[in-house]
Order: structure tokens, then sequence, then C-alpha cells
């Protein structure tokens, strides 16, 4: 009789360890983001969140809810925008063409600009479904349709708001 990795005897036949199926769960929370239909839906502001992505950039989450009634009446998009790692926005950068929009003027300060022109707002935005991601080797990889999900890809107008 030998010992296995685990310390179990064993015989060394076909349930050797190596042959051996092993089971491991992990707790986990998988925040799948909602799927909806691509198109143009009303949108209300909801938060903010700042992380890094897989290489260590900023990026901002805008998060929405879609106000329009029916059966995606609540859900909670993203829209992710860039932060450039000295902070110089350049004026064509998604987060400031969203500002704008939100503002309705262009931002006479360049040292900073708030979420705040977000909130209490209701927006016309264009959703589209995310069908490829990126991969470690920075290439675009197609994803199993089992995970697509929706994101805000851009704001289109100010519907009503402060």
């Amino acid at each position: 009789m030998r010992r296995n990795q685990d310390g179990e005897e064993t015989d060394g036949g076909a349930k050797s360890w190596w042959c051996r199926e092993r089971v491991v769960e992990i707790e986990c929370t998988i925040n799948q983001p909602p799927l909806v239909p691509d198109g143009n839906f009303e949108l209300a502001f909801v938060r903010v969140d700042q992380k890094k992505n897989l290489w260590g950039r900023m990026k901002l989450f805008l998060h929405f809810k879609i106000l329009n009634p029916g059966e995606h009446f609540g859900k909670v998009l993203f829209m992710a925008v860039n932060v450039p790692t000295n902070g110089n926005f350049p004026i064509s950068s998604k987060f400031v063409q969203q500002w704008v929009i939100a503002a309705g003027f262009h931002p006479s300060r360049r040292d900073r600009l708030s979420t705040r022109v977000f909130r209490g707002k209701v927006f016309l935005g264009a959703v589209r479904t995310v069908t490829q991601y990126v991969h470690s080797s920075k290439k675009m990889m197609d994803r199993d349709p089992a995970t697509f999900y929706s994101v805000v890809d851009r704001l289109i107008e100010v519907r009503a708001g402060l």
C-alpha cells in the first residue's frame, strides 16, 4: 500500500489519487449585470464606483437605472469610462463627452470634474450588449452567450432634471 498526497492509503490501481475526481467548492459572489435588448432607454443616475482594471488603470463606473415601464424597469446598468493616469482628460474622452451632456455646457475648470452633474436627471441613453472580453493577452475574445450583459454605451440627451 502507498499513500497519496492527502495521506490516504491507496493500492495504486484505477482509483489512485491522480485519477480520482476532486470537487472543490469556492464561496463567491457573482454579480452579472442584466441583459436587456439593445436600444435607447430612459435612465436615472444611481451611483459611481472607481476601480482599477486588470492592468492597473483607473476606471469610473457610472451606474444608471432603467426607467422605461416594462420587464426591464429598475434594472441597473453601468457605463465604464477610462480615467487618464495623469488626470488630464482630453475633450474627446468618453467621460468629458458624457459630462457635457449632463451639465449642458463645457467645463469651465480643467482641474476637476464632479459626477454631481449626473444626479437628479433623467437621460436618454444608448444601451448595447457586451459580447467580447479582453483576454489577459490583451486580445479581444468572444464571450459565451450565457455571459452576455448590457451596458450604457453613451448618453444621448437630458430628458428631465435640474
